[in-house]
């Protein structure tokens, strides 16, 4: 245990860097070789305890603790989602009426800084926001508090139809022209509310939001890792398996959250942009980067779901037990959201810590007319800490040892996976052989994107 310890600590420690972040651009330049070494051998280590784990002591770990505590009403629910829907409605408003500057206008700043990049942690590692801030159901529920809906949503369609909604979304974040342009998405997020309220008039609240509205599945997926669940806690990733119902639907849809992620960081790199024959110094735009973003981000993820089967087949064929390929596929999928989830962290914080600055100091003035809401006019946004060298490397520090503890989480999750799945250790550890291999290859790539310089 002090050996992994002290890897550990190792993993943490690197010279000085410059800072980087998702699409304002910023790169860090690091010594490549002796931090992936260090993120490479935490991760290793980590297999290589778990291997000298008796069958069974994961288990115990995951564990949770339940507590004799009281739930909260959901009448409160109900109104903080009738607000957030309200919020929502003035965001579109002051999309569509307000500055056509992105850095001066709320909707495009509330929408990708609070809840893309701070709602999604929250949900992910604190308690369930989602249930609180959900705009959809809030309207609908108090326009129609007793509807019943006149169609029936098929059970056997899974998730299915929220999986091609979110690699549509995905397409429209990293692809799309403009997905900062305010009166753009204030149309994109009207149009999918009146989407989302018809579905729900038609089908139901509650199938159409489990099965079609991708953020509600998104952020219900991502919450699954969180230490705590109603008067239940433990460790991180605990509730995968409890009370969890997962099939084909779900994998798919893990898959297109961390292939998108990963291809977010990789897509602005200098390699990126070498493969394509662009000239960095010169980055063409978002418009003529179009096709080749497409191409790249739903390749990456059929990409990604062919490695990772690969990596689940492997292990199916070397056990003496007999293991489904399909039931080994999804439940195995599931244990890569750590991952997907730190990476998310790592490639958004330092466009965070800029974003919530100007999104703070825009509040005083939304619709540009010269107001002074709550004596925020004239804040001035701080980027000076981005040149600070101790700063910056707190920040990377952050940053890489957010990647590598998700991984070492998502190996922990596959350990018990393999454990559900097989009763010998020969088996436990055969069955997981692939995909060890391929999370010390995902962390390589991880820490590499870090350090990657960017031309966009």
């Amino acid at each position: 245990m002090k050996s992994f310890l002290a890897l550990v600590c190792a993993t943490m420690v690197a010279g000085p860097a410059f800072a980087h972040a998702a699409d304002q651009g910023f790169v860090l330049l690091l010594p490549t070789t002796a931090y992936i070494t260090g993120g490479t051998a935490t991760v290793a280590a980590t297999i290589l305890l778990l291997v000298c784990l008796r069958p069974g002591q994961i288990e115990v770990i995951l564990r949770p603790i339940t507590l004799p505590l009281k739930r909260g009403r959901g009448q409160w629910c109900n109104w903080g989602q009738i607000a957030a829907s309200l919020c929502l409605a003035l965001l579109i408003l002051i999309g569509l009426r307000g500055p056509t500057d992105p850095q001066a206008n709320l909707m495009p700043l509330v929408l990708w800084t609070i809840w893309w990049m701070l709602l999604f942690m929250v949900q992910a590692l604190i308690f369930d926001v989602w249930k609180w801030v959900n705009p959809w159901p809030g309207l609908h529920r108090l326009l129609a508090p007793d509807h019943k809906a006149p169609l029936t949503l098929a059970k056997k369609l899974s998730i299915w139809p929220a999986v091609v909604l979110m690699a549509a979304f995905q397409g429209f974040v990293l692809a799309d022209a403009a997905p900062n342009d305010p009166g753009r998405l204030a149309s994109f997020a009207l149009g999918y509310w009146g989407f989302t309220l018809l579905g729900m008039t038609l089908f139901g609240r509650k199938s159409w939001l489990g099965q079609v509205e991708c953020f509600s599945v998104l952020f219900a997926l991502i919450g699954t890792i969180r230490s705590v669940r109603g008067a239940a806690f433990g460790v991180p990733g605990w509730q995968v398996f409890h009370g969890n119902k997962f099939d084909l639907s779900h994998a798919a849809f893990v898959i297109i959250i961390l292939a998108s992620g990963s291809f977010d960081g990789l897509y602005e790199t200098f390699w990126w942009l070498d493969q394509l024959g662009v000239n960095p110094l010169e980055y063409p735009g978002r418009t003529a980067m179009i096709w080749p973003t497409t191409l790249g981000l739903y390749t990456s993820m059929l990409l990604l779901t062919c490695i990772f089967a690969l990596a689940v087949y492997l292990g199916t064929v070397l056990v003496h037990e007999t293991v489904s390929f399909k039931v080994a596929f999804i439940r195995f999928s599931i244990t890569l959201l750590p991952i997907a989830i730190g990476y998310h962290f790592a490639h958004y914080f330092v466009t965070f810590l800029v974003q919530i600055q100007v999104a703070v100091a825009t509040l005083a003035d939304p619709f540009a007319l010269g107001w002074n809401l709550f004596g925020l006019g004239g804040r001035p946004v701080r980027v000076g800490f981005l040149t600070v060298p101790e700063t910056v490397k707190t920040i990377w520090l952050t940053q890489a040892g957010v990647v590598v503890l998700s991984h070492v989480l998502a190996v922990i999750l596959c350990h018990r996976t393999a454990e559900a799945l097989c009763t010998s250790r020969r088996d436990i550890l055969l069955l997981q052989l692939g995909l060890s291999i391929l999370m010390i290859f995902y962390t390589i790539f991880g820490l590499w994107l870090l350090s990657s310089p960017r031309g966009a």
